[in-house]
């Protein structure tokens, strides 16, 4: 089997693609055909190693056939209902396994399609809960700077991230952003700062709250470990500690968007857990059903579920898609899959591992920062290690280069960046399935070596 010689291109960019409306007309794309564990394959019978587990959420492997199965069975016995009008057994099943998986407090989840739908209806249900409890002029939603909560309307306007939000304004609703608190680029330390600069970012927030007004703001929204804005990047301990006392110290509801992070991804249950705090809402998605329906959760902490259970006509929300029993079933299957094969604890150990061997990148001179928690991981790209001043090539020139040679190197890395300035900065997630051993986490460090290689020279010329 190759891994990556001799790799054909559709011959025109944007043709060859059947009906499909592209991203870009402009890109040229690999057609995948197969995939297999942390392998997938392209029509030309090229193997890559899938060090992004698809989009983030491939979390236990592509081609599972036991969670084939399931989805099988389920779609031939009911393979949908209305959530408007009835129950069913799937959708209570998963929502009763997750109450076991998330902290304690979090007894209920709402069912919907994705993440960027899990966003949007935590901030429905923020705004809803404070009216319930006659708080009716709470509705603005703190986010951070360097931040990202979904594509649709309500979701890009709490994002801070500039570069996905510009073609698109005005936006829905211009919420305020703050600090992002995390180490490298700190605004208030060169990232030394430690438990007191984490306690300092978060009192930006309160400050954002005083000059928001208190009795307007009705939630505040992070990634305990950010996305695609800020690769693996996390706050200073001590940050997450301090937004709680906050958040109850205003009458504000604390929503971690967990949407990348969660589901086992950082070697927790949740990427909150690795601080003592526990949220209001949890938002998830990606990992939740491990790329094989879409899907996504909100799940609710009983004191935001309380004002609830006696309206009778209940949250104002909902989509046709919510608690939809083909992807209740296999969200449960998955989650019976990460338990069983102790896919969090193998996430902790190998993505630990995958952490010490990053520190090799730092040989290359336009590599910045490595970090992450479990297999979570990012590194940043500079042009200057000392003033951490971006490379020159910044943007899609670069991003492309660094996806090509990866290719060419049989991995998938996830490029991304615009996080410095809203225009410039670079970076890659590498976030593979949460099943690899230690083998393969030399494998991909191995191919990212590689491509590494192939990027400096083509800096160099």
């Amino acid at each position: 089997m190759r891994d990556h010689t001799s790799r054909s291109r559709n011959p025109t960019p944007g043709t060859a693609l059947g009906g499909m409306f592209p991203r870009s007309f402009d890109d040229e794309y690999v057609t995948i055909v197969r995939g297999d564990g942390p392998w997938i394959f392209d029509d030309d019978g090229n193997r890559y190693l899938d060090a992004a587990a698809g989009n983030q959420n491939v979390n236990v492997g592509h081609g599972r056939s036991e969670i084939a199965r399931v989805a099988r069975d389920q779609i031939e016995r009911l393979e949908y209902t209305s959530s408007m009008l009835f129950a069913n057994e799937p959708a209570m099943e998963f929502t009763e396994k997750i109450s076991a998986f998330t902290p304690g407090g979090f007894e209920h989840t709402w069912l919907v399609s994705g993440g960027s739908e899990a966003n949007e209806s935590a901030m429905k249900l923020a705004r809803q809960y404070h009216y319930e409890r006659g708080n009716e002029g709470k509705y603005k939603v703190i986010s951070r700077r360097r931040s990202y909560h979904g594509n649709t309307a309500g979701a890009m306007a709490l994002s801070g991230f500039p570069a996905r939000q510009t073609k698109m304004e005005p936006l829905f609703a211009n919420f305020p952003t703050s600090v992002s608190g995390t180490p490298y680029r700190c605004e208030y330390c060169d990232g030394e700062g430690g438990r007191s600069c984490g306690i300092e970012c978060a009192n930006d927030i309160e400050r954002l709250l005083q000059d928001e007004d208190p009795e307007t703001v009705a939630a505040v929204i992070a990634e305990p470990v950010t996305g695609a804005a800020n690769a693996a990047a996390f706050p200073h301990d001590g940050y997450f500690e301090r937004i709680r006392e906050i958040c109850d110290e205003y009458d504000v509801l604390f929503i971690v968007d967990e949407v990348m992070a969660g589901f086992g991804r950082t070697g927790e249950n949740f990427a909150i857990e690795h601080w003592d705090v526990v949220p209001d809402i949890i938002t998830g998605a990606k990992g939740m059903s491990g790329g094989y329906a879409p899907l996504g959760g909100v799940m609710i902490h009983d004191r935001v579920v309380e004002p609830f259970r006696s309206l009778e006509d209940g949250f104002q929300h909902g989509h046709t898609y919510c608690f939809n029993p083909t992807s209740a079933a296999i969200g449960l299957a998955v989650l019976e899959y990460i338990d069983e094969h102790d896919l969090v604890e193998n996430a902790r150990e190998v993505g630990s591992y995958l952490r010490d061997r990053f520190d090799e990148f730092y040989q290359y001179d336009f590599v910045g920062d490595v970090r992450g928690k479990g297999l979570m991981l990012g590194v940043e790209f500079v042009g200057d290690r000392e003033t951490k001043e971006p490379l020159a090539e910044t943007g899609d020139e670069f991003r492309s280069l660094l996806f090509e040679a990866g290719l060419d190197n049989g991995i998938v890395t996830y490029p991304g960046g615009s996080h410095v300035g809203g225009d410039s900065g670079d970076h890659a997630l590498i976030t593979p399935p949460l099943t690899i051993d230690e083998a393969l986490a030399d494998e991909i460090v191995d191919r990212m070596h590689a491509t590494f290689d192939n990027v400096g020279a083509e800096l160099a010329d």
